[in-house]
């Protein structure tokens, strides 16, 4: 026996993988180990073995079958839990983590950001926003945060200066700046509003509202993806000129939400497909599962670009890429 492949080569615990195969003489007696824990498998053939990512386990994958195969397989590991994100993480330039602990509609928490640094420890950040969806670092190092229930965008320092930005919003949801400074903001009510940096806000243009919120992510030509989840089985991900004009640029997806780039400049997001759930890579115009994770609502890369956080609805996980 001999193992071809592995089918995304990351994952997180609980997303699924497929393992291809040659010379499996006995499909029904195949063990799967990940990271040194037994694997569930959910399907066998003479080529294909289905597997389900273990909890607790490391990295690399061991098929047994009268012989031993390995294999490398990278599995994200959490490097803290107990939160609620509802969108991308970001990063600041030393490499710390931040991300919300954003609450059920109008509940205040007793801090509602979070900050994790390199070495993995949770700190509290702010208490003042309530329910924080999307997260940005401006040009001026500060964060920014919208408050889905006061229509709010609140800036920050790292010292934890909070004031009001802009207001009357919306839902604000999610936000990102483009090159020229102006801040974009969702309001998943159905609107994406352009904030220049004088703070005067102005509609750039109007989607089909949301059930959740909008995730936005900004191209170096300033091109605007949006995604947001709606009661559709197949959701679009939008792209939007700087002038305001929407077009379709992939329909299909099942609950898309936290979007971005990776460090070759490929747009990703965080989404289910063809009953596949993980992060997804565009390439040619297609998805192309990337990182197999259950419960994904957003990522980012540090500015290296050799190290991947992603979030589900209560963890962050974290992917060391370098050697890949």
């Amino acid at each position: 026996m001999k193992i071809k492949a592995v089918t995304p080569y990351m994952a997180l615990p609980g997303g699924t993988v497929r393992v291809e195969v040659e010379g499996l003489q006995n499909p029904s007696g195949v063990e799967v180990e990940v990271g040194g824990i037994k694997a569930d498998i959910l399907g066998t053939s003479p080529s294909i073995v289905t597997i389900k990512i273990p909890e607790r386990c490391g990295d690399g994958l061991i098929v047994r079958n009268q012989k031993e195969q390995r294999i490398q397989l990278k599995v994200g590991r959490i490097v803290a839990s107990e939160l609620h994100p509802v969108a991308n993480p970001v990063l600041d330039s030393m490499g710390n983590v931040y991300v919300t602990y954003s609450g059920t509609r109008g509940e205040k928490v007793p801090f509602s950001v979070f900050v994790v640094y390199a070495d993995g420890s949770k700190h509290p950040f702010l208490a003042e926003v309530i329910n924080p969806t999307g997260l940005a670092i401006g040009r001026d190092d500060c964060l920014y945060i919208t408050s889905r229930h006061t229509g709010t965008v609140y800036r920050s320092t790292f010292d934890k200066q909070v004031e009001k930005y802009v207001d009357g919003l919306g839902l604000a949801t999610g936000l990102v700046f483009d090159s020229r400074g102006n801040l974009l903001v969702g309001d998943r009510s159905g609107k994406i509003y352009k904030v220049n940096p004088g703070k005067d806000p102005s509609v750039l243009c109007e989607l089909e509202p949301s059930v959740s919120a909008y995730h936005l992510a900004v191209a170096p030509d300033d091109t605007l993806f949006v995604t947001g989840p709606t009661l559709a089985t197949q959701d679009c991900i939008y792209r939007i000129s700087s002038k305001g004009e929407v077009k379709v640029f992939f329909k299909g997806l099942g609950r898309p939400q936290g979007l971005g780039f990776d460090p070759e400049g490929n747009l990703q997001v965080a989404a289910s497909w063809r009953g596949k759930k993980g992060l997804y890579t565009f390439r040619n115009g297609a998805p192309e599962l990337t990182v197999s994770g259950p419960m994904l609502v957003g990522f980012a890369y540090n500015k290296e670009g050799d190290v991947l956080y992603l979030v589900d609805n209560a963890s962050l996980f974290r992917i060391e890429l370098a050697g890949k």
